[in-house]
């Protein structure tokens, strides 16, 4: 079976004075290797209290530092959230560690020699053009592996040229509705969500499209035929890396060559789970 590789952000999302670790990529790594996937994870942190207890995380959950550059000079990312009439307001710092995620040459070969399957990652980590100039390395040496894309979306770190850049390299797309409903006014596609998910993949040459649907499960796209999930039934208590573990129950079953119907099922079982719990990664 082969590895993962997950390149992004890790940061703190700090709500009324607390601190909760995450980041869409750190929660993917972290749910990948609670289902037993080997996983790379690639990102940077700043030399304090906070970089700190992202490595005790990271050893908690088994994940290596091997990737994960330690910045004198740049602080651990945060995001300051806040509400307004219940909903929330994010404002992702920057400069944050992040920001200036690098590899040195030697780590670059080593990564080459793995055996990577899937690479993953999302749009906003490459709001820096030192981040982004890491990913377009990577992108360009490990060619072979199939590229898991999970868009994302932050205002304002993406725009309509990146989107279509990380569209045109991806192999596996995972969207939300919102999202779904974003790429279709950017690039004046229209009609249902079906068919706006096939004018996705045709024009992007995108093997399997995946939009998740909230409480109403998710609907996906894999070689020209439509497979749905339906939704659990939950008492949602928090949504927050729910999306993530949707994505590392698919990446799972899809390294495990299940079928593309009971793909979707763990997919959607995981990231029901983990909304009915409190925290991006709690405990199972």
């Amino acid at each position: 079976m082969g590895k993962v590789l997950v390149f992004g952000e890790v940061l703190f999302d700090v709500i009324e004075g607390n601190e909760y670790l995450g980041g869409a990529p750190f929660n993917l790594a972290c749910h990948l290797k609670k289902n037993g996937i080997e996983t790379i994870f690639i990102s940077s942190i700043g030399k304090d209290k906070r970089g700190g207890r992202i490595l005790e995380a990271m050893r908690k959950y088994g994940l290596s530092e091997d990737f994960v550059k330690i910045i004198e000079d740049k602080p651990t990312g945060i995001v300051n959230v806040r509400f307004n009439n219940n909903q929330p307001e994010f404002e992702i710092v920057y400069p944050s560690a992040w920001d200036f995620i690098e590899l040195e040459e030697e780590k670059i070969k080593k990564l080459m020699e793995e055996k990577i399957e899937i690479f993953c990652f999302g749009s906003l980590a490459l709001r820096n053009q030192v981040t982004k100039n890491t990913f377009l390395k990577l992108i360009s040496v490990l060619e072979k592996c199939k590229k898991f894309c999970d868009i994302n979306f932050r205002k304002p770190f993406y725009n309509k040229s990146l989107v279509e850049y990380l569209l045109k390299i991806t192999d596996i797309l995972k969207l939300n509705e919102d999202e779904l409903k974003e790429i279709g006014e950017m690039f004046d596609l229209k009609g249902s969500c079906k068919e706006i998910m096939v004018q996705i993949s045709e024009k992007f040459n995108i093997e399997i499209v995946c939009t998740t649907l909230g409480e109403n499960g998710a609907v996906m796209l894999w070689k020209k035929e439509f497979y749905k999930e339906e939704g659990i039934k939950i008492e949602v208590v928090d949504t927050v890396g729910a999306g993530d573990a949707f994505s590392a129950g698919f990446i799972k079953g899809y390294i495990e060559k299940l079928n593309p119907k009971d793909i979707l099922k763990i997919a959607n079982k995981l990231g029901a789970f983990v909304a009915s719990k409190r925290g991006a990664i709690p405990d199972y």
